[in-house]
């Protein structure tokens, strides 16, 4: 008897819905060959499970033989994609050959209150979810230009890659002497964001940025401050695999995005650090301006 799991849980800023079978799984060949036969890849692109598995979301795309009034037809992936991208929303299919698959939902909390962190960087505003934020250490400019243009921070033995925010949204202002790292749990580890300043804690309601930003997938909405000004609410798992697939691009002209390729380039660069370059625990995440 076949069995379908149903699951839904809350991770940051979104809710995550499992659909999992126990099934034969995704025949990821099959539909390699299909994509090759349709014209959407070559026979050599070198192309991760997770960029095969993304075939089966485009229109009229089946590796069926023949049309049935079940299968064959091509439609109804696409139109699921299409629904959750519409929410800003994304979808992921993992499988295994005999062990089955499961697709995974993940949609924004638009219109919720949450509990959050307040940070600045230069003058603009940001929030992280408290929920998966762990810690918030220190970042000297000594320390910074110990790890030799390395953005990893020695934290109590373990080595923890980070992103400065600074960087990442352009930010033109000078960086403060001390800066802040808020140490974040994702679902391939944890990371670090660089801020200027840790504000507080706050509630905050969820605001959807509106159709003209819904392909800005690093962040899951906005908020308004007390004071008037706007605040982006940041989704660090995305933000975490965005600058992962930014650099894997720029190392090896491709976008995937794996855990392996997220582990790999951990690795690579904590051995690089080595036992330099070492990053104090600093007090929690709390600051008054």
């Amino acid at each position: 008897m076949a069995r379908i799991h149903l699951s839904a849980r809350h991770s940051g800023a979104s809710v995550l819905i499992g659909v999992s079978d126990d099934g034969a799984g995704i025949n990821a060949e099959a539909v390699r060959a299909r994509a090759i036969e349709r014209g959407l890849t070559t026979a050599d692109a070198p192309l991760s499970e997770a960029e095969i598995y993304s075939f089966l979301f485009q229109p009229g795309f089946s590796t069926a033989q023949q049309v049935t009034d079940l299968s064959g037809r091509g439609v109804g992936m696409d139109v699921v994609r299409q629904r959750v991208e519409s929410l800003r929303g994304s979808i992921d299919v993992a499988s295994q050959p005999g062990a089955g698959t499961t697709v995974t939902l993940r949609l924004p909390l638009t219109l919720a209150i949450i509990d959050g962190l307040l940070v600045t960087v230069g003058e603009a505003f940001f929030v992280l979810p408290l929920a998966s934020t762990l810690e918030c250490i220190e970042l000297t400019r000594e320390e910074s230009e110990q790890a030799t243009g390395k953005h990893v921070a020695n934290v109590r033995g373990e080595i923890v890659p980070y992103i400065r925010l600074r960087q990442y949204f352009h930010v033109q202002t000078a960086a403060p002497e001390r800066e802040q790292i808020m140490v974040v749990e994702c679902e391939d580890g944890r990371c670090g964001l660089v801020v200027d300043q840790v504000l507080g804690d706050c509630q905050t309601v969820i605001r959807n940025l509106g159709r003209l930003y819904r392909h800005v997938q690093v962040v899951s909405g906005a908020t308004i401050l007390g004071n008037g000004v706007v605040a982006l609410i940041l989704d660090p798992q995305r933000l975490v695999q965005d600058a992962i697939r930014a650099k894997m691009q720029r190392e090896r002209g491709r976008l995937p995005i794996t855990a392996r390729d997220y582990e790999n380039v951990r690795q690579r660069d904590g051995a690089a650090e080595g036992n330099g370059g070492k990053v104090g625990a600093g007090a929690r995440a709390s600051a008054s301006r």
